[in-house]
């Protein structure tokens, strides 16, 4: 009788140390997974496998401010490609209807931000303003404006909340959503081919830090193509620079 209450105690007692020993499940709390705040600064590396090359580009906030030559208002980013013929280009977002709107392929003249003669790439509805799980949309992507004979893609995205731990060179986050877009190319050249290309991106943005992770995968999940992981980041570049400053050496 002994024994089986001692052994009885000693389940009892393995139990509850595995208990205390055992994570808290992971929950999801509301936050700004894009936040778009002025000399906040990002940098990542790019791992291109069907390029077979790697870069780095780093992004910094300008700020919000008018534009004439797009007549609106929005969020300037300063985006700079580590590549021959990458330089600095800017990207504006702007709000509409419960969505972030991207603009890139823009250029600078002198100081003043404008379209280049080709069309400027247009992402409406490129991210929900508040971000979360269990959320889907789709939307249309113009890579080269909306030019006669140009391609365009058609993107269905989903959200998750992922519980785990996300593991980036720039340190470990918690607390993420998850987007896994499958993205199928049409008109222009893959009209002429009759080919369809469809790719599956999965992105991970981590509450006020935004984006940390990109995947890139052929077909619907096939062989990796491209990876884009944050390397660093800077809630103010001043802050940071003034740092550097100090620092002997």
């Amino acid at each position: 009788m002994e024994n089986r209450i001692g052994f009885a105690l000693i389940v009892f007692l393995a139990a509850g140390s595995f208990a205390c020993n055992q994570k808290p499940a992971a929950t999801f709390r509301p936050a700004n997974f894009f936040p778009l705040k002025p000399n906040m600064a990002w940098t990542y590396r790019v791992i291109s496998q069907s390029q077979q090359t790697r870069y780095v580009v780093t992004d910094e906030v300008v700020g919000s401010e008018y534009i004439p030559s797009l007549e609106l208002t929005g969020d300037v980013v300063q985006e700079y490609y580590d590549l021959d013929r990458g330089g600095l280009r800017p990207i504006v977002y702007y709000r509409r209807d419960g969505y972030l709107t991207r603009l890139s392929g823009l250029d600078y003249t002198m100081s003043e931000i404008n379209s280049p003669n080709w069309g400027r790439s247009e992402e409406m509805n490129f991210l929900p303003q508040r971000l979360g799980p269990n959320e889907s949309w789709d939307n249309t992507l113009f890579p080269y404006g909306r030019m006669p004979g140009s391609f365009n893609i058609t993107q269905t995205h989903k959200t998750f909340f992922d519980p785990d731990e996300v593991t980036v060179p720039a340190g470990k986050f918690s607390g993420c959503i998850r987007i896994e877009t499958s993205a199928e190319y049409h008109g222009g050249m893959y009209d002429q081919q009759k080919k369809t290309l469809t790719l599956t991106y999965v992105d991970w943005y981590a509450p006020n830090v935004g984006l940390i992770r990109t995947v890139a995968y052929e077909g619907k999940k096939g062989h990796e193509i491209e990876r884009v992981e944050l390397t660093h980041f800077n809630r103010d570049v001043r802050t940071a620079e003034a740092a550097r400053v100090r620092t002997p050496g």
